[in-house]
């Protein structure tokens, strides 16, 4: 773990990236924005997560790092050492998390805490959709006021532009350094289910609605067939959220419904 703090003073933000060595959008940003020296009016304080997962450009050494919170400090993973080393450098610091996605091109912010200080880090980002993931039990941002975005897909250059537009613009609005930035209010979408199943092909968009009835992932290798056994169909109207094809080993995704903006 490699650990930076910049500014004058005991920091509370904090940026971190790579929790998951095969996703290096964040370490690009982070590097990016520092390569220019910028002047910081506010301390903050830089977390490169998993370096040794990074070396060997995969997602982990043992175990997922965002599901090895808190830690243990004598666990038998690499990544519950590193956990438990983490944790406390980033505890009391308003924390962006910075991620890359198999399911969408586009940046959006996920919340596990929604409170005052969270939506204030979540409007910071300049994303235009927050998601409320305290469904879905585990993660960083469990044990942290913290925001985690998704900066598009895993490996593009796209990912690493939309990081460092992420990154500069949260510097802005938090008052971390003097640069253009702007907030706004994001719609917000809050997760009630997950799709289990595996080797599905998901056919349709995250954040576009599906109607009741409505195909939404297909077994693959089975074409448009509609076998009822090879289709997955909603039983209610909901919003995709981090679906895909081959994100997940036994799950397509997750069912959200839009609940308004994140002010309201």
């Amino acid at each position: 773990m490699r650990v930076q703090t910049l500014g004058d003073g005991t920091p509370d933000l904090a940026v971190v990236a790579c929790l998951h060595g095969n996703e290096r959008c964040g370490k690009t940003a982070i590097e990016r924005v520092l390569a220019e020296k910028p002047a910081f009016s506010r301390p903050v304080r830089f977390v490169l997560a998993n370096e040794a997962a990074i070396a060997e450009g995969v997602r982990f050494i043992d175990e997922d790092l965002n599901r090895a919170f808190p830690g243990d400090p004598e666990g038998d993973t690499h990544e519950s050492r590193l956990a438990a080393e983490l944790l406390p450098e980033i505890r009391d610091c308003g924390v962006l998390d910075l991620h890359s996605t198999r399911s969408h091109p586009e940046a959006f912010a996920l919340l596990s805490r929604i409170n005052d200080r969270t939506k204030r880090l979540a409007r910071a980002t300049g994303v235009a959709r927050v998601v409320d993931i305290s469904y879905v039990a585990g993660g960083l941002i469990d044990h942290v006021d913290g925001v985690a975005v998704e900066c598009g897909l895993r490996g593009t250059e796209r990912a690493e532009r939309n990081a460092e537009r992420v990154l500069r613009n949260f510097l802005g609005e938090t008052g971390a350094v003097d640069a253009l930035s702007e907030s706004g209010d994001p719609e917000l979408y809050r997760i009630f289910d997950a799709v289990e199943g595996a080797d599905y092909e998901f056919v349709g968009e995250n954040f576009v609605r599906v109607e009741e009835g409505e195909v939404f992932a297909r077994k693959r290798g089975t074409g448009d067939t509609g076998s009822p056994g090879n289709e997955l169909r909603a039983d209610r109207p909901f919003y995709p959220v981090l679906m895909s094809t081959d994100g997940y080993d036994e799950m397509v995704g997750f069912r959200a419904e839009r609940v308004g903006t994140l002010e309201r």
